[in-house]
């Protein structure tokens, strides 16, 4: 019997794990980290990383008193809760194997949605980038967020996909899939979800899962006071040695009024109608194209908390190594106005991104204490992305019954909003 109820459970986890591991799903595409458990718990679940530093460039041949400090950003990256599939059965429900297959199959299709969509829900969100537009080329449509990227000089180290929601796959599904870097294998890309490989730079994946950006008239509210922002690493008390992290992509706009912004909003900000303009990242020139943030909270009703902080290269209030990270070409000043972009009611979110921009962290329980439990056992694996899927089973003699947990842990975090956003058709 013990060796049966084994088979039982073992297939019961590989089938829910099997489910998971589709390919359409998003883990594969952005960067996974499961970080010590101990460090995690002592940490609170929350586990602070650094940013790639930015250094000045500073001309001449006499440097003195010219040296700089470093400045070490960083952001949190924050595991979540499990996701979970807890279900408790009587004897009479046991005796078939393929009723429990299916039951895990479908615990495994719906864990993997929901990943799906929490790491699709966070880039329409947090992720900085937009364009709105009416190609009616997948080529050109997609261009655009290549174009975006590269002149604003965005890391591009392992690669960048795009995916296409299920109208607009419709509608540059057979332009991309026709296109020279797909002849000779269209079954292989189609049966993964995967419709093109490198086009503009990206590889091209279709979900059903992409969410809806919200919008709506533009409340083009003014901005109060003209705006600083620099780039901060951790603080420490003099007296007691407490260090202070600060998340190094976000600021607050204080405005007239923010009640008709919506969290996902994405907006550009214009000093007397010029819209303040996006530097390249390594040479700091200015690309021509208005920069854009997306709104990640609305502290007060004077209040706009935005992702990437806007730093300007001509802030005379910056230090040199400040100025190494400056991403827009002129101070926020009083009176600015703050334009939404996504203006549609509702519009189906199309997603860009690089891979190394988004971040999951996996989470690992101490599944050999749980196995010594009496009465209680647990099976676990890895998955082929990396992430560990979890089974714990017992039975019951009074009630003749049989429960078990399947779960995955994760959390997701956009460690980079200005390399990932979203583009919208109309």
């Amino acid at each position: 019997m013990a060796l049966t109820t084994g088979k039982t459970v073992e297939m019961m986890l590989e089938t829910a794990k099997e489910t998971y591991e589709h390919p359409d799903s998003m883990l594969d595409l952005v960067t996974l980290d499961t970080p010590d458990p101990g460090k995690l718990q002592n940490a609170s679940n929350v586990i602070w990383k650094t940013v790639q530093q930015d250094a000045p460039l500073i001309e001449g041949w006499d440097l003195t008193g010219e040296e700089t400090d470093i400045i070490e950003q960083t952001y949190p990256c924050i595991l979540g809760t499990p996701q979970n599939d807890l279900v408790k059965q009587r004897a009479d429900n046991m005796r078939d194997d393929s009723f429990w297959k299916r039951r895990a199959e479908q615990s495994g299709m719906r864990q993997a949605s929901k990943l799906n969509s929490e790491i699709a829900k966070a880039i329409k969100e947090q992720g900085s980038l937009f364009y709105r537009s009416n190609d009616t080329s997948g080529y050109s449509f997609i261009s655009e967020a290549q174009a975006l990227m590269n002149e604003r000089q965005l890391s591009n180290t392992n690669g960048r996909n795009f995916m296409l929601n299920d109208r607009d796959t419709r509608k540059f599904g057979e332009d991309l899939a026709g296109r020279q870097t797909l002849q000779g294998e269209p079954d292989k890309v189609w049966k993964t979800g995967q419709l093109a490989n490198n086009i503009a730079q990206f590889d091209i994946f279709t979900g059903s899962f992409l969410p809806d950006l919200v919008g709506g008239a533009d409340p083009a509210t003014t901005v109060t006071g003209d705006h600083s922002f620099k780039p901060e690493a951790g603080s420490v008390n003099a007296t007691t040695k407490v260090v202070t992290n600060i998340d190094y992509r976000t600021a607050t706009l204080v405005v007239a009024d923010s009640a008709s912004y919506n969290v996902g909003d994405k907006v550009t900000i214009s000093n007397s109608g010029t819209t303040i303009k996006a530097l390249g990242k390594g040479d700091k020139t200015d690309t021509g194209q208005a920069m854009t943030f997306s709104v990640i909270s609305k502290p007060s009703s004077v209040g706009l908390q935005i992702f990437p902080k806007p730093i300007a290269a001509d802030d005379t209030a910056l230090s040199t190594v400040e100025l190494a990270s400056a991403n827009i070409d002129t101070v926020i000043l009083d009176t600015a106005t703050v334009d939404r972009l996504n203006t549609d009611a509702t519009n189906k979110s199309n997603l860009f991104w690089a891979k190394d921009s988004i971040e999951v962290m996996g989470g690992k329980i101490p599944a050999d204490l749980f196995a010594s439990f009496d009465g209680k056992k647990v099976v676990h694996d890895t998955m082929k992305n990396g992430l560990e899927m979890y089974m714990l089973y017992d039975g019951d003699i009074i009630e003749m019954t049989f429960r078990f947990r399947i779960f995955t842990w994760f959390g997701v975090t956009i460690a980079d909003p200005a390399n990932c956003g979203v583009a919208v058709t109309y």
